[in-house]
């Protein structure tokens, strides 16, 4: 998975819903500096997928070793 957004080789735009709560927290968090200042909204959640997916691919290859 890339960490540079710009060197994508085929991007897709992504069109996303979340609830207004969600979106001040990235907004707080994005403000806040830190380990959590991020440039933009679309890169946090497109952080956040990544991290999402490659948790549940070890959750995955993990119950796949236990049966």
């Amino acid at each position: 998975m890339s960490s540079n957004p710009r060197t994508f080789r085929q991007p897709v735009r992504l069109i996303v819903s979340v609830e207004a709560n969600t979106v001040a927290t990235i907004d707080k968090l994005m403000h806040s500096g830190g380990k959590h200042g991020h440039r933009n909204r679309s890169e946090f959640v497109r952080r956040a997928i990544e991290r999402e997916l490659q948790q549940c691919m070890a959750d995955d290859f993990q119950n796949s070793t236990r049966a």
